[in-house]
């Protein structure tokens, strides 16, 4: 994670370091912020990384963990406005995808149910973002919200494989940059981390009832956004 900050502050120190460009325009924005209000819509792709866990609830020997990395891709839509000269407060609605897989590899208990693959499916986020310009054309940003994904979790005892797609719940948060390339198109660099509460599965319908589950995940992701601003 440090690397990741680390990466993003170099960009954001580069991005902000070019001089702010005059408005020569009477039609321009009047101050820095404006120049980031009004909807947006935006496509993404980037990295994503998962850190998974799986606890099975009658054997804490059975808990096994491991991490996955892919290509997330997507988009988001939303809406800012300019509070000060150099803020802005918005929302943002966005759904993305990832080619990330975890296979458990290493800790298949024979006899046992165990959770041989993790995928994550549609990701959901709904949130809040804060902005603020160093520029009319540059600007950093936070934001913070709900994130919704849908896992697909393969089980199996050594010889039958069976499928259970959970939801889990979980909050976001992130910071980026953001830098203008004309009056209505944009380019964007952030980091997201999310954190996934329990997602509970249960292969019941072909198994004893002990062959429960409890999914948590850590994701981080960095993600490279071109967008479109109205």
């Amino acid at each position: 994670m440090k690397t990741l900050f680390a990466v993003l502050c170099a960009g954001m120190a580069v991005i902000a370091s070019n001089p702010a460009f005059a408005q020569s325009d009477a039609s321009g924005p009047a101050t820095p912020a404006e120049a980031f209000a009004g909807a947006h819509v935006e496509a993404s792709v980037g990295w994503d990384h998962l850190a998974n866990t799986s606890i099975k609830d009658i054997d804490p020997a059975a808990r096994v963990s491991g991490t996955s990395d892919g290509v997330t891709f997507g988009g988001a839509l939303g809406y800012d406005f300019a509070l000060t000269d150099r803020v802005t407060l918005g929302g943002e609605f966005g759904v993305y995808g990832s080619s990330a897989k975890w296979n458990n590899t290493g800790n298949l208990t024979a006899g046992s149910f165990n959770t041989q693959t993790v995928k994550p499916g549609r990701d959901l986020f709904l949130g809040g973002r804060l902005g603020y310009a160093l520029s009319p054309k540059t600007q950093v940003f936070g934001k913070a919200g709900y994130t919704n994904t849908r896992f697909g979790v393969y089980g199996t005892d050594g010889s039958e494989v069976l499928y259970d797609g959970i939801n889990a719940n979980g909050f976001r948060l992130g910071a980026g940059v953001e830098h203008k390339l004309t009056k209505a198109t944009y380019a964007k660099l952030e980091y997201d981390f999310s954190h996934y509460g329990s997602g509970q599965f249960n292969y019941a319908a072909s198994t004893p009832d002990a062959s429960t589950f409890d999914l948590h995940n850590d994701r981080h992701q960095v993600l490279a956004s071109v967008g479109i601003r109205f």
